[in-house]
C-alpha cells in the first residue's frame, strides 16, 4: 500500500515538541539489582529500568559512561546496561559534536537481545542516519512488544510516508490495534490529542481505500 508523505502533520509536530516518543512510564516488571549505571543514566521511560531514571538534561555523561563500563565489565551480556551505556555515549557525543558510533554498537547489541527501549531507540537512530527502511522492523517490534512511543511512532511514520519505499504492506487493522493499545497508556491533553489525530488519519486513509 503506497502512503503519501504529508508535510508538517500535527502528529509529527506534537511528537517533536513534547517528546512523546519517550515511551512507557511504568515500573520494571522484574526486580533486578540496582547498579551505578542505573543510578546515572537509566531512562525514565524505559519499561525495564531499575530505579527512577534520569532525564536527558540531567545525565552527567562522563560519570555515566564510567559507571556503565564498569558495570558491563562485571555483566557484559546485560542488555539493559548496554542500552544505558549507549544512551550515555550518544548524549556525550551529541553535546560535543563527536562520533557516537560506539554507542550505536552497544545500542544494536541491546536491541538484538530484545531490550524493548533499545529496539525503539535504535530505530530512531537509524532514521536519524537516513536508514528508515532498516528502522522499520525495530519500531514495529517495539510496538508489538507494547511500547507506547513505538506504537505511536509506527503509525505516524506509516501515515507520513516515512517507509513508502520500504516494501512494507501496512495493515490498517494493525495500526488501529496499536492505537487502541496506546489509548490505555497515554495521559494528558497533548498525548490524547496526538492519539486522536493519528486515529483520524488512519480511519480517513481506510475510508479512502474503499
Amino acid at each position: 500500500m503506497a502512503l503519501s508523505r504529508r508535510a508538517g502533520s500535527l502528529a509529527c509536530l506534537i511528537l517533536g515538541v513534547l517528546g512523546v516518543i519517550t515511551g512507557l512510564q511504568v515500573a520494571p516488571a522484574v526486580a533486578q539489582p540496582l547498579t551505578d549505571c542505573d543510578l546515572e543514566v537509566a531512562h525514565p521511560s524505559d519499561p525495564d529500568r531499575v530505579g527512577p531514571g534520569v532525564p536527558s538534561s540531567e545525565v552527567n555523561t562522563e560519570r555515566a559512561m564510567a559507571a556503565c563500563r564498569a558495570d558491563l565489565k562485571r555483566n557484559p551480556s546485560n542488555a539493559r546496561l548496554q542500552y544505558q551505556l549507549a544512551r550515555a555515549i550518544v548524549y556525550h557525543a551529541d553535546r560535543r559534536g563527536t562520533s557516537y558510533e560506539e554507542g550505536m554498537q552497544y545500542l544494536a547489541e541491546s536491541a538484538e537481545a530484545g531490550h524493548i527501549q533499545a529496539m525503539f531507540v535504535y530505530g530512531l537512530m537509524l532514521k536519524r542516519e537516513g536508514q528508515s527502511c532498516d528502522a522499520l522492523s525495530w519500531t514495529r517490534g517495539a510496538a508489538e512488544a507494547g511500547l507506547k512511543s513505538a506504537r505511536l511512532t509506527y503509525v505516524d511514520d506509516a501515515m507520513s510516508g516515512e517507509w513508502s519505499t520500504c516494501g512494507e504492506v501496512f495493515s490498517t487493522d494493525v495500526m488501529l490495534g496499536f492505537l487502541n493499545g496506546a489509548a490505555e497508556q497515554v495521559s494528558g491533553y497533548y498525548e490524547t490529542m496526538l492519539l486522536a489525530a493519528l486515529r483520524r488519519e488512519v480511519e480517513a486513509f481506510t475510508n479512502s481505500q474503499r
